[in-house]
């Protein structure tokens, strides 16, 4: 799922490039987290990852934020971020040759790297996709039960799986919409609408 906003730069068109191996691009994604922290934080904002993923037209370096005071990001807010780092990146090389720039929200669909940020979720589900397989699989969606230490305690075909943080490549909370039909207090106002009406019949007896 697309975060709820984002702003995209390309650095221009650029020519078929050799694919870069997974574990580069973790690297580079790290290695942009050291760079942007400090100068998103002076723009008003906290910078939540990075995450680098290869493309038809070069590599994507996706930087998610957030507001310091939990408030909404929204699209003028990235395109402040975009234009408070686009500058400083291009003095960085982190990458070959060109690139592109996605300046996001975290959305729905929450993206998760370091311990603290799973702490935060726990009870909830998450997907998350392993280097190397575990338990024969790389692909998980699971309730998060919590952390210990640097492992992640899921629940696993009604088991607890502890797996290493180091293991996880990617990971994102799962977006559980509301049930339809189920209105904040719909329940109460039809109790209200059905007490009126009982009223009502009930002055019409005595005329």
């Amino acid at each position: 799922m697309r975060p709820l906003f984002f702003f995209a730069r390309n650095t221009g068109t650029t020519s078929r490039q050799e694919p870069m191996e997974r574990i580069q691009l973790a690297s580079v994604a790290d290695r942009a987290e050291e760079v942007l922290a400090a100068p998103i934080a002076a723009a008003g904002f906290a910078l939540l990852m990075c995450e680098v993923i290869g493309g038809p037209r070069g590599p994507v370096l996706r930087v998610y934020i957030e507001r310091p005071d939990g408030t909404s990001v929204d699209i003028a807010d990235c395109v402040t971020v975009n234009d408070a780092i686009t500058d400083l990146l291009d003095t960085q090389d982190l990458f070959a040759g060109n690139y592109n720039l996605e300046v996001s929200s975290a959305g729905l669909s929450r993206p998760l790297k370091r311990i603290e940020h799973f702490a935060a979720q726990a009870g909830k589900t998450i997907s998350f996709r392993t280097w190397e397989p575990i338990e024969g699989r790389r692909n998980w969606k699971v309730v998060l039960l919590g952390v210990e230490h640097d492992l992640l305690v899921v629940q696993w075909d009604a088991r607890e799986v502890r797996v290493p943080l180091a293991a996880v490549e990617k990971a994102n909370v799962v977006y559980e919409p509301p049930a339809k039909g189920v209105k904040k207090g719909g329940g109460q106002r039809r109790q209200k609408k059905s007490k009126q009406k009982s009223k009502k019949k009930a002055g019409a007896s005595k005329r």
